[in-house]
Parts: C-alpha cells; structure tokens; sequence
C-alpha cells in the first residue's frame, strides 16, 4: 500500500520486517520520482553504497540512482522517507548480531522471475558498491574482490527453461551466496569504531 503523503519516516520503521511492503513502497516511489530501477535494482544499489560506506546518507543514496523527474511536488520528500527507513534497516541488517541481511527480491514469483530479480540486485550491488568515495582509499582483501568477481558472473545468470526443480536448488544457492557474501565484504570494511556506524 502506498504511504499517504506526508508520512514521517519514522511511520515506515515496519517495513524491513516486510519485505513485500518495502518493494511496494519502494517500486511506487521509484515510479513517482521517474527511476528506472527496479525494487531488486534499487535495493541492491543502496546496499551496495552502505556497505562500502556505512556513514552514506540518504542523499548519497539517492544520487546514486541517478537523475529524477518526479511527477509530483510531493514525490521528493515521500522517496526521501522511503529511502530513509530503508537506509535504517540496511544498517541494523547487516551490522546487528542477528544479521537478518537478505537480497530485496519478490515473494510468491516463479523461480525465473526472482532469478531475474537477484541478477538485478546484484548488478546493482555492484554499482553502489563502486560509487562511494570511501571505497577509493580502501583495498578489499583477495576474498572480497573474489566475492565480487562471482557476483559479475551471478548478474549474467541464465536458467535452463523448463527445469523447475534444479532451478529452485540453484536459485537458493545462488542467493544464499550472495546473501552470505554480502555479510562478510560489510564486516571487511565497517569501520573500526562501531560507533562510526549511524544506525539511527
């Protein structure tokens, strides 16, 4: 359900623990404010700039998709709540102790449609993870540029049709590594202060 206008972004604080809610917020907002991205693409950029540089703002973040056209006066500031909320929960995500981090992709889809969306994601991972300036004075370890490495392999992924089952399998695996991948190039490069990292 789109959020009326004017919600704070304290009103969205639910939303990472919905993720069809958040790809619906999301992909409305994107829509309003003129981006091509999908919610997966999206997701995956914003995440990528957070990891690479967990002091990003959400100013930063929407830079990194681009130039907007919103279709109406209120576009701007309802996409900034979005984006804020989803910049709070990127952050408990993959710097909590539980870790609860996963790919925005969607829920109840056939297996092609959310292999798609994972190669989306990651692509966009990938792009964000490129643009922050932090990254500039940083060299990822040899494990975390293989990470990387496989994710540019992931984003051409291509299921043999007609073959469910061994998709599914693949798709999980796929994900889980992504997932898992993730966690380990944001532990790589959070800062040494914890206290560097705004969750708030």
């Amino acid at each position: 359900m789109a959020a009326p206008t004017g919600e704070s972004p304290k009103a969205r604080d639910g939303l990472e623990s919905d993720p069809a809610a958040l790809a619906e917020q999301l992909a409305h907002g994107l829509r309003r404010m003129g981006f091509a991205q999908t919610p997966a693409s999206a997701h995956g950029l914003f995440t990528g700039c957070v990891v690479a540089d967990p002091g990003a703002d959400v100013e930063a973040l929407e830079q990194s998709l681009g130039e907007a056209l919103p279709l109406t006066d209120a576009a701007p500031d309802d996409f900034r709540a979005t984006v804020e909320a989803i910049r709070r929960a990127l952050l408990a995500q993959l710097y909590d102790v539980e870790l609860g981090f996963g790919p925005l992709l969607p829920e109840g889809e056939p297996i092609e449609a959310r292999a798609q969306a994972l190669s989306e994601w990651v692509d966009g991972f990938i792009s964000g993870f490129g643009q922050m300036p932090r990254l500039q004075q940083m060299k990822p370890s040899a494990e975390a540029s293989e990470i990387l490495r496989d994710f540019a392999e992931i984003a051409r992924i291509e299921l043999e049709p007609e073959d469910d089952e061994d998709n599914a399998a693949a798709f999980e695996e796929l994900n889980e590594y992504v997932r898992v991948g993730v966690l380990l190039i944001a532990d790589e490069l959070a800062p040494d202060d914890p206290k560097r990292i705004p969750m708030q």
